[in-house]
C-alpha cells in the first residue's frame, strides 16, 4: 500500500482534479477519493470501492427500466476504475482486475447509446488493437470521422465525454487504445515499438476502407500527441491532425518524473538496454519535417512534463500549409485547467477543416 501511495505521488500531475472530472470522473466521487487519500486510505482500493458502488447503482437503475440513470452510473463506474488503474504502473493482477471491471461497464453503457457505441477491432501483427466507434445519431450521407490516441496511462475511454462535441457536430469518434495501451495491451499482450506510427497508419488504413466516412482526422493527448504526430508524418490519408500536449523528444519527461521510466518499461515490455534504446530513440527529428495534412497544436506554456519548445518546434518543421499553434500562457499539461475552451476550440477546427 505504502508502494502505491509513493507511485500517486510521482505522478499526481497526471490525475489532478482538471484532468479527472472533465474526462468523466463524478466531482463527489472524486472529493471522496481525496478524502479518503489524505487521511491514509490507498488510492486504487477507495476507486475500486467508488466504482463498485456506482456499477450496483448502475445495475439495479437498470432492471427498474431507467435506461438514461443507468448509463450516467455505468459511465462513473468507468471513470472510478480507471483513475483507480493510473497508480497501479505494472500489468500486475490487481490491474487487470480493475481494467477489466472498466471495460465491462463501458460496455454496458455503450449499449444504452443511440447509436449504440460499437466496439472496434483492428488487426496488427497478430494481435487485435481494440477501440469504440461513436456514430452522430443522425447523419446524412458519409461523414467525417476523429481518431482519438491516448498517452502513456490515459487511454481510450478517458476520452469519451468529448465524443459529445463531436457527435454534436456531425462528426463520428473512434477512441482506441493502440500497442501498449488499455485492452490492447492488457489483454491482447500488443506493446509498443519505436515505430508505433504504423500500427496507427494502420487504424487510418482501416477507416478509410469503412464507406460510412469520407475524412479522417486524428487527435493524441500528451504522449499520444507525439504518437500521432509521427503517424502524421507517414500517413498518406490522413486529412488532419492535432496535437493536444505532445512532445519532439519524450525523453523530456523523465528530467521532471524520473519515475516514469517504469511507465516506459509497461508500455514496452522492454528493460534495460532495450528500454535505453527504445526512449532514445523516441524523437521527431526526421518526421516533423514529412508532415503536410493541416495541423493543430495546443499547449501551456509553463508545462512542466513536456517543453513548449518541442511542440515550437514542430510547428517550424512541418511543411503544412495549414498549420497553426495555440499557446497558453497559464496553460497547464495538455491545458486542462482550460478543458472546455479546449474541447470546443478542436472539434470546431475539425468541423471546419474536416468538412
Amino acid at each position: 500500500m505504502e508502494t502505491n501511495k509513493q507511485e500517486f505521488k510521482a505522478t499526481i500531475c497526471t490525475v489532478t482534479m482538471d484532468r479527472a472530472i472533465p474526462n468523466g470522473f463524478d466531482l463527489i466521487d472524486y472529493l471522496k477519493l481525496m478524502s479518503e487519500y489524505e487521511v491514509g486510505g490507498d488510492y486504487a482500493d477507495s476507486c475500486f470501492r467508488i466504482g463498485d458502488a456506482a456499477r450496483t447503482h448502475a445495475e439495479n437503475a437498470l432492471k427498474d427500466g431507467h435506461l438514461h440513470t443507468a448509463r450516467i452510473f455505468f459511465l462513473n463506474a468507468t471513470a472510478a476504475y480507471r483513475v483507480g488503474q493510473y497508480t497501479i504502473v505494472p500489468d500486475i493482477d490487481k490491474k487487470l482486475n480493475i481494467y477489466r471491471k472498466l471495460i465491462q461497464c463501458y460496455s454496458e453503457a455503450a449499449k444504452l447509446y443511440t447509436p449504440q457505441i460499437e466496439k472496434v477491432e483492428i488487426p496488427y501483427k497478430g494481435c487485435n488493437m481494440v477501440g469504440w466507434l461513436r456514430i452522430p445519431e443522425k447523419i446524412y450521407g458519409r461523414i467525417p470521422v476523429v481518431i482519438s490516441i491516448g498517452g502513456a496511462d490515459g487511454w481510450r475511454e478517458e476520452h469519451h465525454n468529448y465524443s459529445d462535441f463531436y457527435a454534436e457536430r456531425g462528426m463520428a469518434y473512434l477512441m482506441i487504445d493502440g500497442p501498449g495501451q488499455g485492452e490492447t495491451r492488457l489483454f491482447n499482450k500488443l506493446y509498443m515499438e519505436l515505430d508505433n506510427e504504423e500500427a496507427l497508419n494502420e487504424i487510418v488504413e482501416y477507416i478509410s476502407r469503412d464507406n460510412r466516412f469520407y475524412k479522417i482526422g486524428m487527435i493524441g493527448y500528451s504522449f499520444g500527441g507525439y504518437l500521432v504526430a509521427r503517424a502524421a508524418a507517414i500517413s498518406n490519408k490522413l486529412d488532419a491532425c492535432v496535437v493536444n500536449g505532445g512532445s519532439y523528444y519524450p525523453k523530456e519527461i523523465l528530467n521532471f518524473i524520473p519515475h516514469f521510466i517504469r511507465v516506459f518499461s509497461a508500455l514496452t515490455n522492454k528493460k534495460g538496454e532495450e528500454l535505453e534504446k527504445f526512449i532514445k530513440g523516441m524523437t521527431m527529428e526526421g518526421y516533423a519535417e514529412r508532415i503536410t495534412c493541416p495541423l493543430l497544436l495546443n499547449h501551456g506554456k509553463p508545462d512542466r512534463l513536456f517543453a513548449v519548445s518541442g511542440i515550437q518546434r514542430i510547428y517550424e518543421e512541418a511543411p503544412s500549409r495549414n498549420k497553426t499553434v495555440k499557446l497558453w500562457n497559464d496553460g497547464n499539461h495538455c491545458v486542462t485547467n482550460h478543458a472546455t475552451e479546449v474541447i470546443t476550440m478542436i472539434t470546431d477546427w475539425f468541423a471546419e477543416t474536416l468538412n
